[in-house]
């Protein structure tokens, strides 16, 4: 009897562990070993490490028809960034037509170029305003 309870008990907590360490990998902002992927809700690590040619790419949430616009407070030296806009009415319907009001999501694509350290800081702010709503920072080493 005691050997089938041990057992019960190991199993479970085989299972638990099994969950959490499965939980705690999936944290990762590596999508395919060459991309890191952020959103506005998720804090970039205290340094997060790359290597050059690999890429951050951070998502956030823009509605520019409010006059509140993602910015990149000073230009990276160690990275080139491409910069993409998306509304949502255009990801539900690739043929709808524009609409004033409608939000989407921002995207910025660092690309590691060059090796050194260096801080990515961006604004969400309007431009004729001098605070922000909110920010978003990495510390990034590339290597």
């Amino acid at each position: 009897m005691t050997q089938q309870i041990f057992k019960k008990v190991f199993i479970g907590v085989s299972l638990v562990s099994a969950l959490l360490l499965g939980g705690c990998t999936s944290m990762s902002s590596t999508v395919d070993g060459k991309t890191h992927v952020f959103t506005e809700q998720q804090s970039c690590p205290a340094l997060l490490e790359m290597d050059r040619g690999q890429t951050l790419e951070v998502v956030l949430n823009e509605n520019p028809s409010t006059g509140y616009v993602w910015s990149i407070v000073e230009q990276p030296k160690l990275f080139k960034v491409e910069e993409t806009y998306q509304s949502d009415q255009h990801r539900a319907d690739k043929d709808a037509v524009p609409m004033v009001g409608v939000g989407g999501q921002k995207i910025y694509r660092f690309t590691a170029t060059t090796a050194g350290e260096e801080q990515l800081h961006l604004k969400h702010a309007r431009s004729w305003e001098k605070t922000s709503v909110s920010e978003w920072t990495c510390r990034v080493r590339v290597s």
